[in-house]
């Protein structure tokens, strides 16, 4: 039985008690399909005029963001208008149950007026269309997600259809500078969502625009002059449920940083957070990096390495390390690593198997030395390193090193802080700190690393598109 049907029998039970307990659950069951984050509470009234049936909430969300759902029999337009009219101010979802053609007319009715008023107005099909949608496209299941959050207006199930297909179609058209496409998505979100699930969605094809090459003077809608998605809508989309597309990402990415990735709440390590980092590693940046390992390690279950982040930092976390990485190095001053010793010659020459070393800092007892290597040649291969006694090499431990990224920049490593520094004013990818500072700075086998380097960056490329 489909859910139209199934709706139409619980709402005619014989058993009063039984039909609100029935259809609650299937509009319950049916409104979680559409957005599968929300918390509804379910309350002690069956279409009563004051008194919402249910209450939605979002996790992580703010206490004021809440969205009471008001189940409605509709008698006639002009009685179902009344009660459109008594709830407004309350910004919430009306729902008709009976799908028959007066409630058509009802809908109708409310049309204006709800939009004008922030009240989205659906019905049995409207939400099964919306279920059913977001099935099908990665942008519809945001579209059908953000109308439970802020629609308005009437959402039948042409309307669903209708702005699914157009905010999809102007997400395609953005990644190419269509104006025409994208300002008819533009349109479609101002008219159906509340200003502030609006201004959300039309930043995310904003980034999208301007990750074509399209000019933010040229975009067909309100204008972020920042060019940046904020931080709230950024926190709402990597809590979004998982959308599987590395070119979405790839475009979503155009103005994200680390500084925003470590100022966000984020719990776990969301997949959407993995989709994008991955999706940008050659693009989002830092200063430095930091290791940390053993006891000072929150419990952490997955054995394969994830983004997530902590301590106001983003970080990699591994099965017995967590790397953390800041745009600026004074914020990872509150980062404690356990105390170290240096490394020994023969760990340097094992960690450093895929990773240009230019010099070494050297510690003997209270004597400390420094060796640097001449033009292109590793370190390791110095001729004043080779003529020392490997007797006197045995009981040395390397405190310090220079090293070249494989993007071709200097980063200053610290065996004793476990952290390390880009040269100068040096912005190195996170790609590039995980193909060299990483296995240098943690007891890592060069193929594991090259291994866990390859999936994050092939992940976000091969994601399925919508």
């Amino acid at each position: 039985m489909d859910y139209a049907a199934a709706l139409h029998d619980a709402l005619y039970d014989p058993n009063p008690k039984s039909s609100a307990r029935r259809t609650k659950e299937l509009v319950i069951r049916e409104l979680q399909e559409v957005d599968p984050r929300l918390e509804i509470k379910n309350t002690e009234y069956f279409n009563h005029t004051f008194s919402p049936d249910l209450v939605l909430s979002w996790p992580g969300a703010s206490k004021q963001l809440r969205r009471f759902v008001f189940l409605r029999l509709p008698d006639s337009p002009e009685y179902f208008a009344e009660d459109v009219e008594i709830v407004s101010e309350l910004n919430p979802i009306v729902y008709g149950l009976d799908g028959g053609s007066g409630l058509s007319d009802s809908l109708n009715a409310v049309s204006d007026f709800s939009r004008e008023n922030n009240v989205l107005v659906t019905d049995v099909h409207g939400v099964d269309r919306l279920a059913r949608n977001r099935k099908v496209h990665n942008v519809a299941n945001l579209v059908s997600a953000a109308l439970i959050r802020g629609g308005r207006g009437v959402m039948d199930s042409v309307g669903a259809d209708s702005i699914s297909s157009t905010v999809s179609n102007g997400f395609e058209a953005a990644r190419e500078a269509n104006t025409e496409v994208t300002a008819n998505a533009v349109q479609a979100l101002e008219n159906y969502l509340a200003p502030a699930q609006s201004q959300q969605m039309t930043q995310f094809l904003q980034a999208v625009w301007i990750s074509s090459q399209g000019r933010i003077e040229g975009f067909p809608g309100s204008r972020d002059l920042s060019g940046e998605i904020g931080d709230e809508s950024l926190e709402y989309l990597l809590h979004f449920d998982p959308i599987n597309d590395g070119d979405f990402w790839r475009a979503l990415g155009t103005t994200v940083t680390v500084e925003q990735l470590a100022r966000l709440r984020v719990s776990d390590s969301p997949t959407n957070l993995q989709h994008l980092v991955k999706a940008n590693m050659d693009r989002l940046w830092s200063r430095q990096m930091k290791v940390v390992t053993g006891e000072l390690m929150p419990a952490h279950e997955e054995r394969s390495p994830s983004w997530t982040v902590l301590r106001d930092s983003l970080c990699l976390r591994g099965e017995d390390y967590i790397a953390f990485f800041a745009q600026n190095a004074a914020s990872l001053r509150h980062i404690k690593s356990p105390k170290a010793y240096g490394l020994t010659m023969e760990q340097i020459r094992q960690r450093s198997r895929n990773v240009h070393l230019r010099e070494l800092t050297m510690r003997t007892g209270a004597e400390s030395f420094t060796v640097e290597a001449e033009g292109s040649r590793s370190v390791l291969d110095a001729e004043s390193l080779s003529a020392l006694p490997a007797s006197y090499l045995q009981k040395t431990r390397v405190v310090r090193s220079t090293a070249q990224t494989p993007g071709g920049q200097e980063i200053h490593c610290d065996f004793l802080q476990r952290d390390a520094t880009a040269v100068t004013s040096a912005r190195v990818s996170l790609e590039d700190w995980l193909g060299s500072a990483l296995p240098l700075l943690w007891d890592v086998h060069p193929s594991q690393i090259s291994t866990v380097h390859g999936q994050l960056k092939a992940e976000g490329d091969t994601s399925p598109k919508h």
